[in-house]
C-alpha cells in the first residue's frame, strides 16, 4: 500500500509538473511578447475565473468530496449530477445579472469579455468534476484532465504568437484555453467509461441532500470565498494601489510561486484527504496521528525542495531571456516563495481539520485570515511598495498556519481522546 501511495504521489507530481512547466513558459511568453500590462490583465482575469467556482459553489464541493469517499460510481455520479444542476442554475443567474449590469452602465460587450465568460463556465464545471474524482481515488485521471485544460494548449498558443504576430494577443491566449476543453471532454468520457451512465442519468436529483446541505453550508461557503480571496485578492489590491504594470509583475511572480503550492497540493495534500479521513473514521487515534505526522512531514520537505528548485529555474530563465524589468524585483520573488512554502504546510493542516470534522473552525480561520490579509496587504504596500505585497503574503500565511496548528493539536487531542473512551 505504501508503494502504491508513493507511485500515485509521484504520478500526480509528474502530471502537475508538466502542467506547470507549460504554465511557466506561458507566463514568460506573456511578459516578453505581450507586455506587463497584458500580464496584469491576464492576472486579473485568472483571479475572476478562479473566484467564480467558489462564488457559485455554495460550499457544496466540500461536502461532495467527503460524501463520495469509498462510495460506488453510481452514487458518486448521481451526487455530482445533483451538484452540477445547482452550478448550472447559479451560473445562468450570475451571467444574466452581469450582462444586465453591462447594458445598464453602457459598457461595450467586448470580445475579450465573452471569452472570459466562457472560461468562467468551463472552469466552474471542471472544478465540480475534479474534486469528486479525487475523492473517488482517481487522482491521476483528474490531473490528466487538469493537464489537458490548463497546459496542453500553451505551446500551441506560444508558437503561434512567436511565429505569427497577428496571433500575439491576450485574446488568443484565452481562446487557446477554451479550445483545450475539446480533448478534455473526450478524456473524461474515456476515464468514466465504466461508470453506469444510464443509471446515473435516470437517478433522481438528491433534493433532500441539497436542501440539508444548503441550509448548513453557509459557513463553508463563506470560507471558500475567503480561501479564494487569500489567493487572488492581493493582485486587485496591487492594481488599486500601484497600477496595472506592477500588477503584471506581481502576477508573473505569483504564477511561478503558486506552482509550488499547486504541485504540493496535487502530490500530497489532495491524496491525503481520503487517507486521513479513513484513519479517523476506521482506525485508532494513534493511526490518525501517525498518518497526519507522515503527511505533514512529506508536505514540509517537498515544499522546501521544490521552493529551491523553482527559484533556481526561474533565475536561469530570467537571465537567459534578459528580463530586466522582472529581475529587479527579486526580493519580492523570495518573499512570495517563502509564503508559498508556508501556505502548502497550512493546506495540509486544513486537511487535518477537515478529516476530524472541525468544519466550523476550518471555516472561521479562513474567514478571519482573508480580512487580516486585506488590511495587512494594503498597509504593507502603502509603506513598502510592491515588496509590501510579499511581506503581507508571508505574514498572513505564517499567522494562519500557526492558528491552524494550534487548533489541530487541541481538537485532535479532545476528539480523538473522546473516541478512544467511546471505543474502550
Amino acid at each position: 500500500m505504501r508503494l502504491l501511495g508513493a507511485a500515485k504521489s509521484l504520478s500526480n507530481l509528474g502530471l502537475r509538473g508538466f502542467t506547470l512547466v507549460f504554465r511557466f513558459v506561458l507566463s514568460f511568453y506573456i511578459v516578453k511578447y505581450l507586455g506587463l500590462e497584458a500580464t496584469g490583465i491576464y492576472g486579473l482575469a485568472v483571479g475572476l475565473i478562479s473566484f467564480m467556482p467558489a462564488f457559485v459553489g455554495w460550499g457544496l464541493n466540500y461536502f461532495v468530496a467527503r460524501d463520495v469517499v469509498s462510495q460506488t460510481p453510481a452514487f458518486a455520479g448521481a451526487r455530482v449530477k445533483s451538484r452540477l444542476m445547482v452550478t448550472t442554475i447559479s451560473l445562468a443567474v450570475v451571467t444574466m445579472i452581469g450582462l444586465g449590469i453591462l447594458a445598464a452602465t453602457g459598457v461595450e460587450l467586448k470580445r475579450i469579455y465573452l471569452l472570459i465568460l466562457m472560461l468562467l463556465w468551463l472552469e466552474t464545471y471542471a472544478l465540480d468534476v475534479h474534486i469528486p474524482l479525487i475523492a473517488q481515488e482517481m487522482s491521476i485521471q483528474a490531473n490528466i484532465l487538469v493537464f489537458f485544460r490548463s497546459a496542453l494548449w500553451a505551446p500551441v498558443v506560444i508558437a503561434a504568437g512567436v511565429l505569427l504576430p497577428e496571433f500575439r494577443s491576450i485574446e488568443w491566449v484565452f481562446l487557446g484555453w477554451i479550445l483545450s476543453y475539446i480533448p478534455t471532454l473526450f478524456a473524461l468520457a474515456y476515464f468514466i467509461r465504466k461508470w453506469p451512465m444510464k443509471d446515473i442519468a435516470r437517478a433522481p436529483i438528491h433534493h433532500e441532500w441539497l436542501r440539508s446541505r444548503l441550509k448548513t453550508s453557509w459557513m463553508i461557503y463563506v470560507s471558500d470565498l475567503c480561501l479564494v480571496g487569500l489567493m487572488y485578492a492581493d493582485r486587485y489590491i496591487v492594481n488599486f494601489v500601484l497600477g496595472l504594470t506592477l500588477t503584471g509583475v506581481y502576477t508573473f511572480f505569483w504564477t511561478l510561486t503558486n506552482s509550488l503550492q499547486t504541485l504540493v497540493s496535487t502530490a500530497v495534500v489532495q491524496v491525503a484527504l481520503p487517507i486521513l479521513f479513513r484513519a479517523y473514521s476506521e482506525g485508532t487515534p494513534a493511526d490518525w496521528r501517525k498518518a497526519m505526522y507522515q503527511q505533514f512531514t512529506k508536505t514540509a520537505v517537498m515544499s522546501v525542495i521544490l521552493g529551491i528548485g523553482v527559484f533556481v529555474a526561474c533565475e536561469v530563465l530570467i537571465r537567459f531571456m534578459d528580463m530586466e524589468q522582472i529581475a529587479e524585483h527579486r526580493f519580492l520573488f523570495v518573499l512570495m516563495l517563502l509564503a508559498a512554502i508556508v501556505r502548502s504546510c497550512s493546506d495540509m493542516l486544513s486537511t487535518g481539520l477537515t478529516s476530524i470534522k472541525k468544519d466550523r473552525h476550518y471555516a472561521l480561520i479562513n474567514m478571519v485570515s482573508v480580512v487580516v490579509m486585506i488590511f495587512v496587504a494594503y498597509a504593507m504596500m502603502r509603506i513598502f511598495g510592491l515588496n509590501g505585497a510579499g511581506i503581507a503574503a508571508l505574514l498572513t500565511a505564517t499567522a494562519t498556519a500557526i492558528v491552524k496548528a494550534a487548533y489541530l493539536v487541541k481538537f485532535s487531542d479532545e476528539t480523538l481522546g473522546a473516541k478512544t473512551v467511546s471505543t474502550a
